[in-house]
């Protein structure tokens, strides 16, 4: 009888058992779904270049004629896996939910969705003690602490511009910022759940708060309430350049304080992970940064930095014109980022634009013979990287007065970033454009 009871599991071990399988199981599941989304991604890509491979070329009187010609209305079972393709970005990009101003398509409501069920599931899941007690906070207290530490490494992944993410699954970082901050106040909701049932289930909180621990803990969690606060999307864009900063001082604070309260659970493997990530995102982009502008043997006057004239359009708008590196490509689409250490507060501020003119080889062999004739109409279009700047307020703003003034400014780029969007897969493209100030 005795041995029987020696042997039987207790409450307490089985929860230190779940308390670090669970973030397992939910890794696993998250890294399904991943593998899922890049099969489908990746799978899309190559069968656009194939197509693309496929399809005869035409003479152009020939495309002429069948540009004319009805389309055919023959049915094509080879046509129905591109025809479902289509369906899904229909229904989950086309199909949006309006909340006021802010709109958000249905890939990113079942994203949503989908994260959360996974969390506060596997949050609550087998939380009846051997007593028959469901929900005991004792078995899901800690949990969703440990749950909520085992996904730092992946919030800190989708808000860097480089990471393994956007590898797997053919995503660019732009389109995963907003996943990244579904991510991060989702942990945030689960350390509300961690702190709240802590304080509820111990009497002693009080006589605890003397252990740096603990103190260590609300500070963190603090410093989380705070950045999700300020990445709302009306701080935000009003205020871009104060949540930018807000937003690297209280990561900062936010992991180290999470490192510490979580060491003595052996819960800092989960933690540490995070700052490889970033440190690994800030060296591509240093990389990145140096073989942009030939900047091999340093700062030094013989260096790549690159100068950059600014013009102001009007009151909203400013055009930035560099020359373009001869190593630099991009496609259509594509953005950049800009470190201007005479306009920015800081030296290695960097800020995102979208790229304004065409690299292409057509403008590169007709470009000699135009400004042979003293005409340069195409040179912005391939000697020089251009940047329709929307005037706001901070960086934008001191740049407006800059462009004022008519000064040149010294600048280094980092790019290009994100995807453009394949149509050789598509017969018909329907483009449409329109002016983006009254200039």
């Amino acid at each position: 009888m005795s041995s029987d009871s020696a042997t039987a599991p207790t409450d307490w071990a089985i929860r230190i058992q779940r308390f670090g399988l669970y973030p397992e199981e939910t890794w696993f599941c998250l890294a399904t779904f991943l593998f899922v989304v890049g099969l489908f991604q990746w799978g899309s890509i190559l069968h656009s270049k194939l197509v693309k491979r496929r399809r005869p070329s035409k003479a152009p009187d020939e495309e002429s004629t069948l540009s004319s010609a009805r389309p055919s209305k023959r049915f094509s079972l080879t046509r129905l896996p591109l025809a479902a393709v289509n369906i899904y970005r229909v229904v989950a990009f086309r199909w949006t939910l309006e909340f006021g101003s802010y709109v958000i398509n249905m890939a990113e409501v079942f994203v949503t969705i989908a994260y959360v069920a996974l969390l506060l599931t596997w949050t609550f899941i087998n939380t009846t003690d051997l007593e028959g007690i469901k929900f005991d906070v004792s078995y899901w207290s800690n949990r969703a602490g440990m749950l909520a530490a085992s996904q730092f490494p992946l919030v800190t992944a989708l808000g860097t511009k480089n990471n393994v993410v956007s590898l797997v699954t053919g995503i660019t970082y732009e389109k995963l910022n907003y996943v990244h901050r579904v991510t991060a106040r989702s942990c945030f909701g689960l350390l509300l759940i961690h702190a709240g049932s802590e304080i509820y289930n111990h009497n002693q909180f009080q006589s605890a708060l003397r252990e740096a621990w603990l103190r260590l803990g609300i500070t963190a969690l603090s410093a989380l309430g705070i950045l999700c606060i300020v990445s709302l999307r009306v701080i935000r864009t009003q205020a871009y350049e104060s949540f930018f900063y807000t937003h690297f001082v209280t990561v900062l604070i936010f992991l180290s304080g999470a490192y510490f309260h979580t060491k003595a659970n052996h819960g800092s493997v989960w933690v540490w992970p995070s700052f490889i990530v970033w440190a690994l995102d800030r060296f591509i982009r240093l990389v990145r940064l140096v073989v942009s502008n030939h900047l091999y043997f340093g700062f030094t006057r013989r260096s790549g930095s690159l100068h950059a004239t600014a013009e102001l359009l009007c009151e909203d708008f400013v055009r930035v014109r560099l020359h373009r590196p001869p190593h630099f490509h991009w496609s259509h689409g594509q953005s950049a980022y800009i470190i201007m250490p005479s306009v920015s507060t800081l030296p290695f501020e960097a800020h995102p634009f979208s790229i304004s003119s065409i690299d292409s080889p057509l403008f590169q062999r007709h470009g000699d013979d135009n400004s042979e004739n003293g005409e340069e109409p195409t040179a912005a279009y391939w000697k020089e990287l251009v940047f329709l700047v929307n005037v706001r307020g901070g960086f934008t703003k001191r740049l407006k007065e800059v462009a004022a003034r008519n000064e040149t400014i010294k600048v280094l780029l980092d790019g290009p970033y994100g995807s453009s969007p394949d149509l050789g897969a598509y017969d018909t493209s329907v483009l449409i454009a329109g002016k983006v100030a009254d200039c």
